[in-house]
């Protein structure tokens, strides 16, 4: 499916492309951001390895969020099939250090389900975090999100092991 261009007041959400590698390495090379939202180390170098990944990312569905303010990408979100029986979407979001507690996660994510709802025929979307991490959790039920359950030890994470992941849902009103 081809990437849906949206925009909000504050923010553009376009296709991750590889040029915006430089600006990501603020989060990919953040190490709390990288456990907490992959369970997986940072990078330190934009090296050869990363940019594997820049290559990778570019070919999926993952939006990259642009604070039309400075032109810098601040988050990314990556949406994958949620795998279930009706079109829907699983929804991850990685927010740049710095540019966090400013409601730019709601706002793309909120933009996302919006656009989503109105112009596919998307009727779910899931979303789901680490135990640990209660501050996703509280993003996912801002925007409206319903506690599913857990998957016990359904991830590796690099320093705690098998983890468990939380999950919720949203259907289509």
């Amino acid at each position: 499916m081809d990437i849906l261009p949206i925009e909000t007041p504050r923010l553009l959400l376009r296709h991750f492309a590889v040029e915006d590698a430089e600006d990501v390495f603020a989060i990919f090379s953040d190490e709390q951001t990288t456990l907490d939202c992959g369970g997986y180390h940072a990078f330190d170098a934009m090296d050869e390895e990363y940019g594997r990944l820049m290559q990778k990312f570019a070919g999926q569905t993952r939006y990259s969020v642009v604070e039309k303010k400075t032109g810098r990408v601040v988050a990314v979100i990556s949406m994958m099939d949620a795998g279930r029986a009706v079109p829907g979407w699983d929804l991850g979001i990685e927010v740049a250090p710095d540019a966090r507690r400013k409601g730019y996660a709601r706002e793309a994510l909120a933009a996302v389900v919006r656009t989503y709802f109105e112009q596919t025929d998307t009727v779910l979307f899931t979303g789901g975090h680490y135990a640990y991490n209660t501050a996703s959790g509280a993003l996912l039920k801002q925007l409206g999100f319903v506690y599913e359950g857990v998957e016990h030890k359904a991830m590796r994470h690099a320093e705690r092991g098998p983890t468990d992941l939380v999950c919720y849902f949203l259907e289509k009103e």
